[in-house]
């Protein structure tokens, strides 16, 4: 396995250490977003391993930068949700702030990955636990998918996700 990998895997553990993503540890979310980006490289793993650091930690960008180089900092920083107090806003600030992104940039292209992936383990996971944010998720999908998808970019993601919003909107 890749040293920088390694590095931001022990780096989101140790940040993200007393976090619960539901009953199990926090990290438990990133392996899943990590599988999920392993086709995109290992960039893409080492940014979903470390994409909630700097929304959910004191972690800085240049931090990041510091450790991983801009390509990644960049990537982790499009993704982060801002400080903001509710969820709308926040997702409408980050929406904003992804629809903007060109794909021509390799940080703006991780950074669509991986949250895509991220979205993805995140309905997953509401799948096997709470209706409530499956629902939220369902609710959010069309301004997500009008900010975040590119065609050709992720396409068995985005595949997926599409499908299992859909199917539940039939049930």
């Amino acid at each position: 396995m890749n040293n920088r990998y390694q590095k931001a895997r022990t780096l989101a553990r140790a940040k993200h250490k007393d976090q619960m993503y539901g009953a199990v540890p926090y990290y438990v979310h990133l392996e899943a977003v990590s599988r999920l980006a392993s086709p995109f490289g290992t960039d893409a793993m080492i940014v979903a391993q470390l994409h909630d650091v700097v929304e959910d930690t004191e972690t800085s960008i240049d931090e990041l930068a510091a450790d991983f180089g801009y390509l990644v900092a960049d990537a982790v920083g499009y993704m982060s949700d801002g400080k903001l107090e509710d969820r709308k806003s926040r997702k409408d600030e980050i929406n904003f702030r992804l629809a903007s992104l060109d794909i021509d940039e390799e940080a703006a292209r991780i950074a669509l990955i991986v949250k895509a992936c991220d979205r993805l383990a995140n309905v997953r996971s509401s799948l096997r636990s709470t209706e409530k944010y499956f629902c939220l998720y369902q609710q959010e999908h069309p301004n997500f998918k009008k900010a975040v998808y590119r065609k050709g970019l992720c396409e068995a993601i985005w595949w997926e996700l599409n499908n299992l919003l859909k199917y539940s909107e039939a049930s």
